[in-house]
């Protein structure tokens, strides 16, 4: 029992040596630098559950607006005009008294390029058009 008071009063002379405070305050400052540490990681963690739960807010109403965007499809594809558009495209329908007009599909080769028709190259700058135009 003597060796710890012994010790104990070693440590203590140790703090106060190196330390300028008796050791009731210095044990209320180390219980005041724990209280902030433990408010600064509960702060932390609160910042990090925010940050996460905006993530998932933004997920959910990505999500939604694909629901919605789904739902406004499903709503279009059961719609007549669809169904007409669709017969027409893919099954050939018509309408009574509608002509069908049919064209070929146009070949490579005959397409012409921007190319063949050959570079026109300005003699005359573009704003001497324009001073002539107004001044003269």
């Amino acid at each position: 029992m003597k060796d710890k008071k012994n010790i104990f009063s070693r440590f203590v002379e140790f703090i106060e040596r190196y330390i300028p405070m008796t050791f009731s305050s210095l044990i209320i400052f180390l219980v005041i630098i724990y209280l902030f540490f433990i408010i600064g990681k509960t702060t932390f963690n609160n910042y990090n559950s925010n940050k996460e739960l905006d993530q998932e807010e933004q997920k959910v109403l990505a999500l939604e607006s694909d629901i919605e965007g789904m739902q406004n499809k499903i709503n279009y594809y059961q719609t007549s005009s669809f169904k007409e558009k669709e017969a027409r495209e893919k099954l050939g329908y018509r309408a009574p008294g509608e002509n069908v007009l049919s064209l070929p599909i146009d070949q490579e080769s005959e397409k012409g390029t921007d190319a063949s028709l050959g570079e026109v190259k300005i003699k005359t700058p573009n704003y001497r058009y324009w001073l002539s135009y107004f001044f003269e």
